[in-house]
């Protein structure tokens, strides 16, 4: 029986020639990408976000790949949900974060700030689609998906000899996310890869 994922049609912010937006452009080929280097389009732009925020009515799933600093993903993904809600448009909704999300740095790097600030808002989110505290389910499905290292050659510079998550294995587990039945809301996945002897490959 075919997948009712292939049926439809996927908007992804990020640059499809790098990384899990590569892989991601292998597992969805149909895809639309955005991003400055693949549409022109400026994600930190608030005026760009509005845009991409209307162009998304267009399509069913909506995953966020982008890397934005300065807390701009969490708050282009407030852009799509709203526009979503006021078009009571139906869908599916998946953000990448990360698994630096969870521990607290005692200093001043805003990256892991700026994925707990994306990870709650999406927590949120996942609660309106469950229809709590009351309220009606707002027929849109969202999830947060947070992993550690990724295979990717800006990782493999950065953090050398340390195991790293490969982006197709990733790709795979976002299409089986987005495949589950209607009737189900996948919150959140954080996985990281198993740093086999000591993080330091032989």
């Amino acid at each position: 029986m075919e997948s009712s994922l292939n049926m439809k049609r996927v908007l992804i912010t990020g640059n499809k020639d790098y990384g899990l937006a590569k892989a991601l452009a292998e597992a969805f080929p149909e895809a639309t990408f955005i991003s400055r280097s693949t549409s022109g389009t400026d994600l930190k732009r608030h005026d760009d976000q509005v845009e991409v925020a209307k162009l998304s009515l267009e399509y069913d799933v909506y995953i966020s790949c982008s890397c934005l600093s300065q807390f701009r993903q969490t708050l282009l993904l407030e852009k799509i949900y709203q526009a979503w809600r006021e078009h009571s448009k139906t869908g599916q909704i998946l953000c990448l974060g990360s698994s630096a999300d969870t521990p607290v740095k005692g200093h001043g790097w805003l990256y892991p700030i700026e994925k707990k600030a994306l990870k709650a808002y999406c927590r949120n989110l996942s609660m309106e689609a469950l229809g709590g505290h009351g309220q009606e389910p707002s027929g849109l499905r969202v999830t947060y998906l947070s992993p550690g290292y990724l295979q990717t050659p800006k990782a493999e510079e950065k953090h050398p000899g340390v195991e790293k998550i490969n982006v197709q294995y990733l790709a795979k587990m976002i299409q089986w996310i987005l495949d589950q039945p209607t009737e189900i809301n996948i919150n959140e996945i954080s996985l990281d890869p198993i740093q086999l002897n000591g993080g330091v490959r032989k």
